[in-house]
């Protein structure tokens, strides 16, 4: 509805300079040329709107006509900004362009090459310099890992039900499994393959068994749980 409304200005408005205007294509386009001159960048929050950074990248679009902007041009650009995510740009006629983004959430904290980063909702590695983390009781990771394994890791334990709130600590080994640290001193060991099988083997194991602290629940044996104390 709203792209329906935009479209309908943007007709107006070329209909009206037409209407008011009996002179040659040349002098029209002229007109037009000048007339959607881009004069306002809008942000969707004020977070956006005073990053230094990204104003300065966003100001190649002042003076530019806006029917040759691509928004796919100004979408690319703001990707490089890898705190950002849910990137939208819109077209207000005659010359305005409003950006929209979300700040992604911070989901985990890591460390590469020393260096604090953390890993946004968005799939990024973020330096920790770029945004300021408001969460607390964010788990850490350790281990060299892609971002894109650790959301499908995510995404298996959230359909299975698991809390992944009450994971203090993931820890990413070589050969490309995850151990689970739990508040409770719990762990949780998951085979490299086959981990929605594991994962289940160990729901139906909680739902019947109390989880005692310091467990450790190795699922790495396929139909098996080798339960441990820590304490013994």
């Amino acid at each position: 509805m709203l792209r329906l409304k935009n479209k309908k200005k943007v007709y107006f408005y070329i209909f009206l300079i037409i209407t008011l205007t009996s002179i040659t294509n040349n002098n029209l386009n002229v007109i037009l040329k000048n007339y959607f001159l881009i004069n306002d960048i809008r942000f969707s929050f004020d977070e956006l709107a005073n990053n230094e950074i990204i104003s300065s990248n966003m100001n190649f679009l002042m003076n530019k006509n806006i029917f040759q902007i691509r928004k796919s041009e100004v979408t690319n650009k703001l990707k490089n900004f890898d705190f950002l995510e849910n990137i939208k740009i819109k077209k207000k006629f005659p010359a305005t362009i409003i950006l929209e983004a979300d700040k992604t959430e911070v989901i985990a904290i890591t460390y590469i090459d020393q260096n604090k980063y953390y890993v946004g909702s968005n799939g990024k590695f973020i330096s920790a310099s770029k945004i300021e983390n408001k969460k607390k009781n964010i788990p850490i990771i350790f281990g060299k890992f892609e971002t894109s394994d650790f959301m499908s890791l995510l995404d298996k334990l959230k359909i299975k039900k698991i809390n992944t709130i009450k994971i203090k600590k993931f820890y990413y080994h070589k050969n490309k499994r995850w151990d689970l640290y739990f508040e409770n001193n719990s762990l949780i060991k998951l085979p490299e393959n086959r981990i929605e099988e594991a994962i289940d083997l160990y729901v139906d194991f909680s739902n019947q068994n109390k989880i005692e602290s310091n467990s450790i629940i190795d699922l790495r044996i396929p139909e098996r749980i080798v339960l441990n104390n820590a304490k013994n």
